[in-house]
């Protein structure tokens, strides 16, 4: 073969070999598109921690509902312990719960309940309901929160005095020894402040400061995913 001859064939090759290349990066192994990425919803930092309390939510609702379906199952001794410890751990309920003020429920024992908590700068604003649930046309009485000052007690056990009270309604009678007297069926709205609060306070619950016999009338700060 002449030298000329090789030549050619060195070249045609280069060519060849050329055209290949560039055939692979342009047709022959599309190079995958770029996209561009989608957004993402970051989650939130505390996504987490909901999703304990309503496992915790959840758990509570399938112990109750199986005490229902069988009250002296061989579990219901357990179920009950593990109940009242995770229904303490619970503080996403969104409705708080009437409780008696004196601790035996007799006719004239009104029910109460925080129904808000408005933390201020300088205070802890409390607005508490108190009903009479008599239907006999009774009345009930509880001892007035100026001369029975209340306490909040937060969830660390820390305590908060009372500051004030708003005003009974000008229509409100009094017993003989000073006790508030709610007539059957009424229900009375009152506001109470107490010293503020610490930042982490997220639940707690209000009661007499002194001689209390009322069930602890309970709250949180947190709502209701």
């Amino acid at each position: 073969m002449s030298h000329r001859n090789r030549q050619l064939i060195v070249a045609a090759y280069l060519s060849l070999t050329t055209l290949c290349v560039a055939t692979g990066q342009t047709g022959g192994s599309t190079a995958p598109k770029q996209t561009t990425p989608t957004q993402r919803k970051t989650a939130a930092p505390d996504d987490g921690w909901w999703a304990a309390q309503r496992d915790i939510e959840a758990a509570i609702n399938q112990l109750e509902k199986y005490l229902r379906e069988s009250p002296n199952g061989s579990h219901a001794p357990a179920a009950r312990q593990q109940l009242a410890a995770l229904r303490s751990l619970s503080i996403t309920r969104s409705q708080p719960e009437w409780v008696p003020m004196r601790a035996l429920a007799l006719p004239d024992v009104p029910l109460w309940r925080v129904a808000g908590i408005e933390v201020l700068t300088d205070r802890a604003r409390a607005t508490i309901e108190i009903k009479c649930g008599r239907s006999d046309g009774g009345d009930c009485n509880f001892r007035n929160f100026v001369a029975s000052p209340l306490v909040l007690l937060d969830g660390a056990g820390e305590l908060y005095p009372m500051l004030e009270a708003n005003a009974l309604p000008r229509d409100i009678r009094f017993a003989r020894d000073g006790q508030v007297l709610l007539s059957s069926g009424r229900t009375l709205t009152l506001i109470a402040d107490f010293a503020p609060l610490s930042s982490s306070t997220t639940h707690g619950q209000i009661q007499f400061r002194d001689a209390n016999e009322a069930q602890p009338a309970k709250f949180s700060l947190i709502p209701k995913p």
